[in-house]
Order: structure tokens, then C-alpha cells, then sequence
């Protein structure tokens, strides 16, 4: 007599599987419902689980969408990160290459802003969010910081103050990014890519002296 083995009715997924799966379904709420609208309730039926096994894994709400902040802005990275280290390819390229990444549809996704638009304004009053707003800043800076080192190294620009650099280029590309899409018919993404090449080009051709090793700030000394 040949038993036949029945496959479970239920599984259990893996801690990690579980939180993704609440992460990515905050995600959609926050597109669809905003923050105020969005509730573990709401959260706990997309997801397709208990709101007890929401709570399991996250103390709060606040909880659950900085996770939510932490997982998009670090797929973000990822993937502009992706976009620009090919093998072989030249600092000057890679940098392009993440230009380009970095003003793609996928990105300029009206919902992306839409809920970017919720993380910031949760970041000055939830201390969970301003850390993750703190590291993932930290990473894209370092990002940039290594990309620009590149030139350097390969003698593509003059010495200068690698930190002050990363900050300004995150300002200009973040800067550019949101008024685009507030006002995507003012500027194209193709304008938004060629200012930050012509940025790069003028710091490799020592045209942005304020961020030369050696220059000292008016009424202060020379910062690094």
C-alpha cells in the first residue's frame, strides 16, 4: 500500500520573508492612503496577515514605516549603484552612469515622490525615521564620496576636499530631483543629468575653487 504524503495546509515563512512582506505592504498603503491614511489594520489586511503578527515584529507604526523609509531608500542606492560600477568601466563613466540612473523613470515615479514627500515630513518629530534618514544618508554620501575619489585616483581632477564634494554633489542631484518632480514640465531629466556633468566637469577642470585642497574660507582657516 503506497501512503501518500499531504503537503501542508499552511507554512511558516521566515522572520525576514514576514518583514518584507509587512515592508512592502506599508509601501503600497503609504502610495495609495498617504500616512494618515495608512493604519496596521489597513497594513495587516494587504499584507494578508494578523495585525498580532504585525505587532510581533514592530512596536509601532512609526516603526513599520521607518523600516518601510529604510528598505526603499536603500533599494534606490542599490540599484543606482548597480547602473554605475561595471567592470572595467572608467571613474569619469561611472559617475554618468549613476547620473543617468539617478533621473530614470523608475525614480521620477510620481508615487516614489509621493512618498518620500510622507518620510520627510515624519523625520523631524520621529526619532526612528531621523535615524534611518541619518544612515541612509551616511551610505549615499559614502556612495558618492567613492565614486569621486575614483577621479582622483586616476588623475582625472585635482586634489580636493572629498567630504565638501560628496555633500555639494548630493545637494545638487537631491535638489534637482525634487523640483523635478514637482515641476516636471520646467526641466527635462536630460537638463537635470547635464548639470551635474557640467559640475563634474568644472571640478575636474578646477573650476570650483571653494573645494581645492589648500583653499582657505574667508575669515577662517582651510577646512578639509
Amino acid at each position: 500500500m503506497t501512503l501518500k504524503v499531504r503537503a501542508p495546509k499552511f507554512h511558516r515563512e521566515a522572520p525576514a520573508a514576514r518583514r518584507e512582506a509587512l515592508v512592502d505592504a506599508t509601501l503600497r498603503s503609504l502610495r495609495e492612503y498617504g500616512h494618515e491614511g495608512t493604519s496596521i489594520r489597513r497594513i495587516s489586511r494587504a499584507a494578508g496577515v494578523s495585525i498580532g503578527l504585525i505587532n510581533h515584529h514592530f512596536h509601532s507604526k512609526s516603526e513599520l514605516v521607518a523600516a518601510a523609509y529604510e528598505s526603499m531608500a536603500l533599494s534606490l542606492q542599490q540599484s543606482m549603484r548597480a547602473a554605475a560600477e561595471q567592470p572595467g568601466q572608467a571613474s569619469r563613466a561611472c559617475l554618468s552612469a549613476f547620473f543617468r540612473a539617478s533621473f530614470s523613470p523608475e525614480v521620477l515615479e510620481p508615487s516614489v515622490f509621493s512618498v518620500w514627500l510622507v518620510f520627510w515630513s515624519m523625520v523631524m518629530h520621529a526619532p526612528e525615521m531621523r535615524a534611518v534618514h541619518d544612515r541612509t544618508y551616511r551610505e549615499y554620501r559614502t556612495m558618492l564620496e567613492s565614486m569621486l575619489a575614483a577621479l582622483g585616483d586616476e588623475g582625472a581632477a585635482p586634489p580636493f576636499k572629498l567630504r565638501n564634494a560628496a555633500i555639494g554633489l548630493a545637494a545638487l542631484l537631491d535638489g534637482l530631483w525634487v523640483e523635478l518632480s514637482l515641476s516636471p514640465s520646467t526641466f527635462t531629466a536630460a537638463d537635470a543629468i547635464s548639470l551635474c556633468e557640467d559640475w563634474v566637469d568644472a571640478l575636474c577642470g578646477g573650476g570650483l575653487p571653494g573645494l581645492a585642497l589648500g583653499f582657505a574660507e574667508p575669515g577662517g582657516a582651510d577646512r578639509d
